[in-house]
């Protein structure tokens, strides 16, 4: 049986080359394992603006969706949960991590 870490993780905003790299990884061996999958970004991650996430992972355990924004330092990036598996659009500056 495939046991996934979704309880346990909340999101974050990335601020450092190293969180991201971490972050990045992390991802990249749940696909590999076969516990996420990619899913195509289809939708903006604000209001106003066609801005996308880099990256939607969905746990195939709990159906949890993760948007993955990469930092474009000084810009930081972010992760952000999802529990119900649906995208919720938020306006920039009011992510919820």
């Amino acid at each position: 049986m495939i046991k996934c870490e979704c309880s346990e993780r909340i999101g974050s905003v990335i601020n450092s080359y190293q969180l991201y790299e971490e972050i990045k990884m992390f991802f990249e061996e749940q696909v590999k394992e076969g516990r996420f999958s990619e899913v195509p970004v289809e939708k903006p991650y604000c209001n106003g603006f066609e801005w996308k996430a880099d990256k939607w992972y969905k746990c195939i355990c709990c159906g949890c969706l993760w948007e993955f924004k990469y930092p474009d330092f000084p810009a930081k990036g972010f992760v952000r949960k999802f529990a119900d598996g649906i995208y919720h659009q938020k306006e920039i500056g009011k992510h919820e991590y």
